[in-house]
């Protein structure tokens, strides 16, 4: 079953920024992180991880509604995934 994950760019400094949202079945939390690299460097370099940043997905269920509402306002039609 699928899970809806938010996404945060973590810096060196252990800052979190949400960035995207993604729905993936657990098996796939593995090679997530490298699929988005490839995905947003291909489609935009400049939004590439920076050395020593790191992906961190966190189900909804635990993700702080403030850092959900940032990718998702309530009242939005589609999700940006």
């Amino acid at each position: 079953m699928r899970t809806l994950y938010l996404v945060y760019r973590v810096t060196p400094e252990g800052e979190r920024h949400p960035e995207t949202i993604m729905a993936m079945v657990e098996d796939d939390l593995k090679t997530a992180a490298e699929a988005l690299d490839r995905v947003i460097h291909d489609d935009d370099p400049e939004k590439a991880l920076r050395e020593g940043e790191r992906w961190e997905f966190v189900p909804q269920e635990l993700a702080p509604v403030a850092d959900w509402n940032e990718i998702a306002p309530p009242g939005s039609r589609s999700l940006p995934y």
